[in-house]
């Protein structure tokens, strides 16, 4: 049995086969119901909580470093402003517009939709104790027991970077 839902949005009304829908299209409508049922029951406008936001590792690349990917991701495809990003990266307005700049530059085209193999939590990335490639290669390896190979197959880069990353990584977080 195929489960399906109205979805009325700006006097359109869709049907949604929620069998059909994406890990992050079904995470989406959900905010969106959230959110319009705050509005309904408190009668304020809420804002888009980004803070449980996945990043699909489909979207990194050689010609981009990780935080690139990852901003220009979140500018682009979901429309974030960079002041949130800042804020979600726990970095620097600056920061975020000059990498931003530089990603729009090195890779113009907007990243497709794919499934991905993995996601990753926007709140690792948040995290300044390790660099953002080390949070990425030491959550991969962690929590979706990957080798070091299929690591860097999702994530594009050397076998061997990978490996020193992770020992780099791994040594940062045992020194808690």
């Amino acid at each position: 049995m195929h489960s399906s839902i109205d979805i009325i949005k700006r006097g359109e009304i869709k049907i949604l086969r929620l069998d059909k829908l994406t890990k992050k299209e079904k995470l989406d409508l959900l905010q969106e119901l959230v959110i319009g049922l705050k509005k309904d029951v408190i009668g304020t406008e809420y804002k888009k909580d980004y803070s449980l936001t996945e990043i699909p590792s489909s979207i990194f690349n050689e010609k981009l470093g990780s935080l690139e990917s990852i901003v220009k991701y979140l500018r682009e495809n979901l429309d974030i402003k960079i002041s949130k990003i800042a804020s979600l990266l726990n970095r620097n307005d600056k920061t975020i517009w000059a990498t931003y700049s530089k990603a729009k530059k090195k890779y113009p085209e907007k990243f497709k939709e794919q499934e991905s193999k993995a996601n990753i939590p926007i709140s690792i990335i948040s995290s300044r104790k390790l660099s953002v490639l080390e949070s990425i290669v030491y959550y991969l390896k962690e929590n979706y027991d990957l080798n070091f190979h299929e690591i860097a197959l999702i994530l594009k880069r050397n076998d061997r970077t990978i490996w020193t990353v992770y020992q780099k990584a791994k040594k940062k977080e045992n020194e808690k």
